[in-house]
């Protein structure tokens, strides 16, 4: 009798186990079901100033997300450098990138090369998304015919003037061509601050003055970089030197621009809208009485310099979808707008300017330059190419070779790297 009870009860046992079994079957049911319903978050690396991360983690990520209840966008702020590419490649290798970056224009052509960006192109609804951009910073995103990210912001270089100097040489209105600027500056003796010989720094100046670099196709610089029109430009730039009207910290390090444009040592320099944009409301006030901005001046289609950052999406990404959610909202006028405070120039052309230009009246100066700035040759190896020209110019101009040597190796050593 007392063996049947033992059996009884341990039957039992097994029986009210084996509900609670199918309990915790059922909790898991239900915590599988709440998993496919969880927040996607995407990890977003960017190289945003203070004032800039500011805005973008304390305004524009709640909005996002309050729109997007579904997706959470973790904020990770890098350094702007060249240890972030290799940090960005090497975390690739091992499928470890973020969802979404904020890189350089220069930069997405290397890393189209090497596989790694989405190509947002293949979304359904990009045609329709890229008829909001200005057309430069759209084409920064271009590589052949696939395009790998969305323009965030763009900016381009201003030709800056010292006022009281403008005004003491009675001049109608500022210079609008390259040869004018460097006849007012020859004749008068005064200086352009040009901050250092690097392609930045110079192209504008080469470019104006009717230098080449590569041809079309971006393909070869031997016959355009070596070229007549490219020596003669150089010629003028290397007189300019020579005669003191480019200032000899070109070579050894950063003058003093800022400062010297202000005080009046610099007739003119060239400068993006961060001129103005990161300073105090005292200095801006102060900086405003002395300078005047205006179009970069140029003999030829093409202004001055385009920069800027675009979104893209890595191939390591487990959230494409979300990511691509994320990078089209960030290119909307609302966001756009609230970087605008910030001194970033909106990429969207519908983003409505006028207010701020009345505001702040030197942004109208590089409203009206985006259109005819140039990109840099969009090609993987423009870091090697971007030292060459550096150092190529920076031995014309300390006199180690001639004009004509020193950018025939240059386009030789360039277009190696361009076949290789």
């Amino acid at each position: 009798m007392f063996r049947f009870r033992t059996t009884i009860i341990l039957i039992l046992l097994l029986v009210l186990n084996a509900c609670g079994n199918q309990h915790i079957i059922d909790d898991s049911r239900k915590l599988n079901v709440s998993d496919e319903k969880r927040v996607e978050e995407i990890e977003v690396w960017h190289t945003y100033s203070d004032e800039e991360t500011r805005i973008f983690e304390n305004e524009i990520i709640p909005l996002f997300e309050e729109k997007y209840p579904g997706i959470d966008v973790k904020s990770v702020r890098q350094p702007h450098s060249k240890q972030l590419m290799s940090a960005l490649i090497s975390r690739a290798s091992v499928n470890r990138t973020p969802d979404v970056v904020r890189m350089d224009i220069t930069w997405m052509p290397k890393f189209v090369h090497l596989d790694l960006l989405y190509t947002i192109s293949e979304f359904d609804d990009f045609d329709l998304v890229k008829t909001r951009f200005l057309e430069n910073p759209l084409e920064s995103n271009r590589f052949r015919e696939d395009y790998y990210g969305l323009p965030l912001n763009t900016n381009t270089k201003a030709a800056i003037y010292n006022k009281e100097a403008v005004e003491k040489l009675g001049l109608e209105h500022l210079p609008k061509t390259m040869d004018e600027l460097i006849r007012i500056v020859k004749e008068n003796n005064l200086k352009i601050g040009i901050s250092d010989v690097s392609p930045w720094n110079s192209l504008p100046y080469f470019y104006g003055l009717g230098g080449k670099l590569m041809n079309d196709k971006y393909t070869k610089a031997s016959g355009y970089l070596d070229s007549k029109e490219s020596i003669k430009a150089f010629k003028e730039l290397l007189d300019l030197y020579q005669n003191g009207n480019i200032p000899s910290e070109a070579l050894s390090g950063y003058p003093e621009t800022w400062q010297n444009v202000g005080s009046g040592d610099y007739f003119m320099i060239d400068e993006g809208p961060w001129f103005y944009s990161v300073r105090s409301e005292n200095d801006l006030a102060l900086v405003n009485q002395r300078t005047v901005s205006g179009v970069f001046p140029s003999n030829g289609e093409q202004g001055s310099i385009l920069g800027g950052e675009n979104a893209v999406i890595t191939k390591g990404t487990k959230h494409p979808k979300a990511s691509w959610t994320f990078i089209k909202w960030m290119t909307t006028e609302e966001p756009q707008g609230l970087l605008l405070k910030a001194g970033l120039l909106p990429t969207n052309k519908r983003v409505e300017l006028s207010s701020i230009a009345e505001e702040y009246p030197y942004y109208k100066s590089y409203i009206e330059s985006i259109d005819e700035a140039f990109l840099r040759p969009p090609v993987p190896q423009w870091e090697e190419i971007n030292t060459i020209l550096t150092n190529a110019f920076r031995s014309i101009f300390s006199g180690e070779v001639s004009v004509e040597e020193g950018l025939k190796k240059a386009a030789a050593d360039i277009d190696r790297q361009l076949s290789s």
